[in-house]
C-alpha cells in the first residue's frame, strides 16, 4: 500500500491542479540562458458554494433591489441590480479551466496568450490558504493583473526564474480582494 503525503490526502475545497510538467533545463540558469518551465494548473481557485451561499445572494439581491426601487422609483435600476446579481451568481458557479502556463526567456505564456516580460513592472507571491499564486503587475495603469497558479513544490524554480527578470514586490489585497475572499468568490 502506497503512503500518501499527509498534506495531499486531505480533501481541499481549492481546485488547483498540480504541476504536470516542469522542465527546467538547468536550475542555475536564468531566462536569458533559455530556461523554460511549463505546467498545467487551474485558472483560479474555485471555492465550493453551498445552496445557503446562493440563498444569501438571492436574499441580498431582493433586499438591495427593493431598496433601490423605493429610493429611486426606477424600474430599470431595479432590474439592473437583479441582472448584476444573476451574473455574479452565474460566475460564482463557474468551474476553472485547466490552463497551460509557460515561463521562458521572453515572457509568460498563460493559455493561448503570451505576455513579454517588458509588459510587467514587477511580480508578487501571494499566499491563498494551502496554495500560493504569483501576481504579475502590468506597466499599463488600467491593465488587468495576471495571476499564475502553480504547485507549491515548484515555487522556488518559478520565483527564481521570474526574479531574474522582474523585481519581487509585496502585494497587499485591496478592499475588493478582501471582500471576494470573505464571501469565498
Amino acid at each position: 500500500m502506497a503512503m500518501l503525503n499527509q498534506k495531499d490526502d486531505q480533501p481541499s475545497e481549492n481546485n488547483v491542479a498540480p504541476v504536470e510538467a516542469a522542465t527546467p533545463t538547468d536550475p542555475n540558469s536564468s531566462p536569458a540562458n533559455g530556461e523554460t518551465i511549463s505546467w498545467t494548473a487551474s485558472e483560479f481557485i474555485a471555492h465550493q458554494k453551498s445552496a445557503g451561499w446562493y440563498g444569501v445572494l438571492a436574499t441580498g439581491t431582493i433586499i438591495v433591489a427593493t431598496a433601490v426601487y423605493f429610493l429611486t422609483k426606477d424600474k430599470i435600476s431595479t432590474i439592473a441590480v437583479v441582472v448584476v446579481a444573476g451574473a455574479f451568481g452565474f460566475y460564482a458557479a463557474r468551474q476553472p479551466r485547466q490552463l497551460e502556463y509557460r515561463l521562458d526567456n521572453g515572457g509568460v505564456g498563460i493559455g493561448h496568450k503570451y505576455y513579454p516580460y517588458a509588459s510587467f513592472r514587477s511580480f508578487a507571491v501571494v499566499p491563498d490558504g494551502a496554495f500560493s499564486s504569483i501576481i504579475l503587475m502590468p506597466l499599463e495603469r488600467f491593465a488587468l493583473l495576471s495571476t499564475i497558479y502553480y504547485d507549491p513544490k515548484d515555487e522556488d524554480k518559478i520565483v527564481k526564474l521570474l526574479g531574474g527578470v522582474l523585481p519581487l514586490q509585496e502585494y497587499k489585497h485591496d478592499l475588493v480582494d478582501q471582500l471576494m475572499r470573505r464571501i469565498r468568490f
